[in-house]
């Protein structure tokens, strides 16, 4: 069993509002991820920061479970943990809620290079894409909770502590030219130039 899980924890200080919540094109912006990642995993949870898991849950709806994580301020690894907690699947498919781009294929791909390793990561320029991966559920649930209480918090020091396959950018090409399911919308102006992008592709 594969399992999916948006994250949707993070504070969106550059958006100045509840990043998933904004609407693109009169809807959601976790919508757009949660209709990818439902099309390639069995299940799929949503980790969300404390007090959030109502707003979410009344966008979304009863298809998709949503948890808020244990921790105020834990960052990315909280999110995981949250994540991996909830999820019933040998792998977990892993994906922001901030990217409406995101294609399925991309996101299979992902979860192919995961099989027999502790997880697979794709490297995009040059840098990891720390949000966008697939994990072995029980022993990245260990090893992250381990590095918790250790006080790591990057998410980079607690993947160096596990066997992960480093997806290579032209295999991510391959699939999606642009590298569009990687843009992440962090400001207004994101959102503007998304806005713009699925209109003229409508067009």
């Amino acid at each position: 069993m594969l399992s999916g899980a948006i994250l949707a924890g993070g504070t969106s200080s550059r958006m100045g509002r509840e990043k998933g919540l904004v609407l693109l094109r009169n809807k959601p912006l976790i919508s757009y991820a949660a209709e990818t990642i439902n099309k390639v995993a069995d299940e799929v949870v949503v980790a969300v920061a404390q007090d959030m898991s109502r707003p979410y849950s009344k966008v979304l709806g009863d298809e998709f479970k949503v948890y808020e994580d244990s921790r105020r301020d834990g960052g990315p690894i909280e999110g995981l943990i949250t994540a991996l907690s909830a999820a019933k699947g040998d792998y977990v498919l892993v994906c922001p809620c901030d990217t409406p781009f995101l294609r399925p294929e991309v996101m299979e791909s992902i979860a192919r290079f995961a099989k027999g390793r502790d997880g697979a990561i794709p490297i995009i320029r040059g840098y990891i894409e720390p949000l966008h991966c697939a994990l072995r559920r029980g022993h990245c649930l260990s090893v992250f909770e381990e590095a918790v209480e250790e006080g790591i918090r990057k998410l980079a020091d607690a993947y160096a502590m596990l066997d992960l396959t480093m997806i290579d950018e032209d295999i991510m090409r391959g699939l999606d030219p642009n590298l569009e399911s990687f843009w992440n919308l962090n400001t207004p102006e994101d959102l503007a130039l998304a806005e713009d992008k699925m209109s003229h592709r409508l067009q």
